[in-house]
């Protein structure tokens, strides 16, 4: 059985600080006040509806031409729809910033820090 580390207060003091940094983050509110849009926009929450509705039929189906030229029109769609390219643009932001510290963190340590190694995970 694996030894239990314990996490000492001060480790633990920084790493609820650079939570609430990541949590003020200018990334992280743009994601909550681009979800928030999300939310009220109808029409944006249908189209993402039927994109993954049509994602999981083409998973089913496997390849199908048909089901394919339909989810490349959602795809197009959604992207040309302000609220969901907002959406996407901030995911991508927040994740840019969670590499970042990722490849700070490993700087730091000297060795790779939450990044998957290769093999099934």
């Amino acid at each position: 059985m694996a030894e239990e580390s314990k996490i000492s207060d001060e480790l633990m003091e920084r790493i609820n600080a650079f939570g609430k940094a990541i949590v003020e983050s200018e990334e992280y509110l743009n994601l909550i006040r681009c979800d928030e849009e999300l939310n009220k926009d109808q029409m944006a929450q249908d189209l993402l509806r039927e994109y993954r509705l049509k994602q999981l039929e083409l998973q089913r189906k496997g390849f199908d031409r048909k089901v394919l030229g339909e989810l490349n029109e959602l795809e197009a769609q959604m992207k040309s729809n302000e609220t969901l390219s907002n959406l996407e643009n901030s995911q991508k932001a927040l994740a840019a910033l969670f590499r970042s510290s990722n490849e700070m963190i490993s700087e730091k340590i000297g060795q790779p820090f939450a990044q998957r190694l290769g093999g099934c995970r």
